[in-house]
């Protein structure tokens, strides 16, 4: 996919972005106070009145990139669904992280109506696995899947075969949740860092992007990519610290489906570990927390993630965010790296 059809998305996105938070926000603060004003407020302070929903906005700007990209990829394929494996496979996805940012949606209307504490997490996780697993079985009906893993280190392909289909859900389903606890721990906003999973999933897809296109990748996937950097990039006017909008469990799954689908699509499995370093440490902080404090009863950290432990230390929102920052770009590069050293590779 050209660079002016991704700087054309990129921007459009980032523009629409701002307008639907403008557009929404009176309306999400609506179902969580009970009052509706159409005036924000002050953008650079809080007043305890900030929804959720920001799943929403990422959602609504995904749409218009996925589509516009199809438009400019394939022209037939959005008259004639059934002609153009590249619209599948694109719209595939795309159902399946429209139906994870449903379940999150739900949750954020219960939990901002004070209606109940929301679905159980066991049936939300069993939910999940079954979207990521129609998603794989479906990918694999309209030109197949990559069911080999390329290893770093000329480590060669390791072939899954039919495993892959019940095992890389569970990948996929593991990756969202680390996600959702990379934005905030059980859901509570106040122990979240404000733009942090927003600016984690711009810098990763940004790397995931530049890297599909070095290595000649995957179009459907590098398109993923340019539609999550740009939704990510619209919602941080509103969403970066202190935030007007929260992503809600709507935004991080969202963003969490799309960081996955998109590596999905681009049969590089392993670039998740990479490109998505600053997920993963955080993810693994929060089990490793849980787990030491199962056995000792102990806290090994003054935080649930590390995140958290950082700001509980002292470190403001902005700080944190850049010290994930930097974790993220090193990722990315690494990243980058491992697509153009994949593209010399043939199975």
């Amino acid at each position: 996919m050209s660079w002016s059809v991704q700087a054309v998305i990129l921007g459009c996105e980032m523009v629409l972005g701002y307008v639907l938070g403008r557009v929404f926000i009176p309306y999400f603060r609506r179902i969580k106070t009970g009052k509706f004003d159409f005036y924000i407020g002050d953008r650079f302070a809080k007043d305890g009145s900030e929804p959720k929903f920001g799943g929403v906005v990422i959602m609504l700007c995904v749409i218009f990139g996925i589509v516009t990209g199809v438009i400019f990829y394939d022209s037939q394929a959005v008259l004639s669904f059934e002609n153009g494996e590249f619209s599948r496979r694109v719209f595939i996805a795309l159902g399946g992280v429209l139906m994870l940012t449903a379940i999150g949606l739900s949750e954020d209307y219960v939990k901002e109506k004070k209606l109940g504490i929301g679905m159980k997490p066991f049936y939300k996780i069993c939910m999940e696995y079954l979207i990521c697993l129609g998603v794989c079985v479906g990918l694999r009906y309209c030109g197949g899947v990559q069911t080999a893993v390329l290893m770093p280190f000329h480590l060669g392909y390791v072939q899954f075969g039919g495993l892959f289909y019940p095992l890389f859900p569970l990948f996929m389903t593991v990756g969202i949740n680390m996600v959702k606890i990379h934005d905030c721990a059980g859901g509570k906003t106040d122990t979240g860092t404000d733009g942090l999973c927003a600016v984690t999933a711009l810098i990763f897809s940004a790397g995931l992007s530049s890297g599909l296109a070095a290595g000649a990748g995957s179009d459907a996937a590098q398109l993923f990519a340019v539609c999550t950097m740009g939704a990510a990039g619209g919602f941080l006017f509103w969403g970066c610290s202190p935030a007007k909008l929260y992503l809600g469990e709507s935004g991080a799954l969202a963003i969490g489906g799309l960081m996955t689908m998109a590596v999905l699509l681009s049969g590089e499995y392993f670039v998740f570990l990479l490109a998505g370093a600053a997920v993963v440490v955080d993810g693994a902080c929060g089990l490793l927390q849980y787990i030491v404090f199962k056995a000792r009863k102990k806290l090994l950290m003054k935080g649930y993630t590390l995140h958290e432990h950082l700001q509980k230390k002292g470190h403001g929102d902005h700080a944190v965010i850049g010290i994930f920052a930097v974790m993220s770009v090193a990722g990315a590069a690494a990243a980058i790296a491992f697509l153009i050293y994949s593209g010399k590779f043939f199975i």
